[in-house]
């Protein structure tokens, strides 16, 4: 089994991870998450391809699925971002 960098939605203590580091902070947080696991998924490939025996295909597949998800929820929290952020200047005009 690999292990992977897991981007986590909800965590014990959020109040007081909030407090100290304020949205920014969760935001970079979150993108080194998906960063970690786009390059988790490229290393597990790499070390497939380069023939080392402890990988497995579903490996592969698996450390892609997750890094496709994360990366699909981080661009549709994004859109959703925008979208607000386009409402609130409509709003002001």
């Amino acid at each position: 089994m690999v292990n992977e960098p897991v981007l986590q939605t909800s965590r014990l203590g959020t109040e007081r991870t909030s407090e100290s580091q304020g949205f920014a902070g969760i935001l970079k947080e979150a993108l080194a998450s998906v960063d970690g696991l786009q390059k988790e998924a490229d290393r597990v490939t790499e070390a497939f391809i380069s023939g080392q025996a402890s990988v497995e295909i579903h490996d592969i597949m698996l450390a892609a699925e997750k890094a496709r998800l994360a990366l699909d929820l981080t661009v549709s929290i994004r859109n959703k971002l925008v979208e607000a952020y386009q409402e609130i200047m409509r709003m002001q005009i």
